[in-house]
Order: structure tokens, then C-alpha cells, then sequence
């Protein structure tokens, strides 16, 4: 019997190894990211399948006009990083409009900052949609807490969130919404 006890022992702290394991890994902070980034997601989908808005122009846009790839873009007349997206933005609309893609941009911007706005969207000769979002709906309803982001979905179903400044002429995205417009 004494020649067993370091088996017994051993499989004893395997498996005490094994359970505690299991265990902790519940807490596994990856699967909370996972979690939340699904829910995000979900969030995002709804709202745009509501989505409805007046750009600055006086145009209406609701969920049931938008093509089959939409890129949402929250930025502010301040922001450069969001400045820097625009020559890209503007390529990209360029380029898809005609294909079934639009951009639209909401601009952050506070109520008396419109001549910013406006300056902005003149220099940076913007071709898409801009949403003036004097109430912080937007950006409240997309639970927005930092700009630049850009929502980009196909088919009312998100397919990135880009955070920070982007180049959607890069060839992995143009890539990718070529596919999408198929």
C-alpha cells in the first residue's frame, strides 16, 4: 500500500491542478471582452436599423434609404486626427458612391462652433453627408466616448469599428468592401 501513496499523490494534485484551472479561468477577462464587444455590436446594428437624421443641408436620411455599406464617422472641426481621416473619406466616397456605399459623417462639434464645421467641411471637401449633432444624440445613442470612430457596416450588420484615425483607401479595407458589394 505504501508504494501507491506517491500515485494517490500525485493524481490527487493533478487533479486539484486541473479543477483550480477551471475555476479561475471563469474570470478569464477575454471572454468579458468577447461579451462586450458582442453587445456593442448588436447596440450598433440597432440603432441603425433607426437610424434617422437631417444633414446640414436639410436632407433627411433614414435606415431604409441607406445602400448596402454604410460608414458612420463621428468627428469634430477640432479633432486632427479626424481631419486626417477626411482626404480618405472623400477618396472612398469617390470611389463607391456610384456602388452602393455612402459615409456619413456626425460632426461633434459644439452649437456655436458652426462656422468650424463649415470651414472644415469646405477645406477638406467633403462629399458625403454630414449630420450636425447640436444635442448629442448621436453620439449618446452610439455611446460614442471618443472620436474619431467609424462604424462601417454591410447589409445593416457591422462589420468594423475603427477607432482612431484610419486610411479607408488602404488596400485590406477597399479589399474588402469590393467583396461586400458583390
Amino acid at each position: 500500500m505504501k508504494k501507491y501513496i506517491p500515485v494517490f499523490i500525485a493524481i490527487f494534485g493533478l487533479s486539484f491542478y486541473l479543477v483550480s484551472q477551471g475555476v479561475f479561468n471563469f474570470g478569464d477577462p477575454t471572454a468579458t471582452t468577447a461579451s462586450k464587444q458582442v453587445k456593442q455590436t448588436k447596440h450598433f446594428e440597432k440603432m441603425l436599423s433607426s437610424f434617422k437624421g437631417t444633414t446640414r443641408d436639410g436632407k433627411e436620411l433614414q435606415s431604409k434609404d441607406l445602400p448596402k455599406v454604410v460608414i458612420l464617422n463621428f468627428w469634430a472641426s477640432w479633432c486632427t486626427p479626424c481631419l486626417e481621416e477626411f482626404p480618405s473619406l472623400v477618396a472612398f466616397q469617390e470611389k463607391y458612391k456610384e456602388k452602393g456605399a455612402l459615409v456619413i459623417g456626425i460632426n461633434t462639434d459644439e452649437v456655436g462652433d458652426r462656422k468650424d464645421v463649415d470651414k472644415a467641411i469646405k477645406k477638406y471637401k467633403l462629399n458625403f453627408p454630414v449630420i450636425l449633432d447640436k444635442d448629442g444624440k448621436f453620439i449618446n445613442d452610439f455611446l460614442v466616448n471618443a472620436i474619431p470612430i467609424s462604424i462601417v457596416y454591410k447589409d445593416g450588420k457591422v462589420q468594423e469599428v475603427s477607432q482612431g484615425s484610419k486610411d479607408f483607401m488602404a488596400a485590406e479595407f477597399t479589399e474588402s468592401v469590393d467583396k461586400w458589394l458583390k
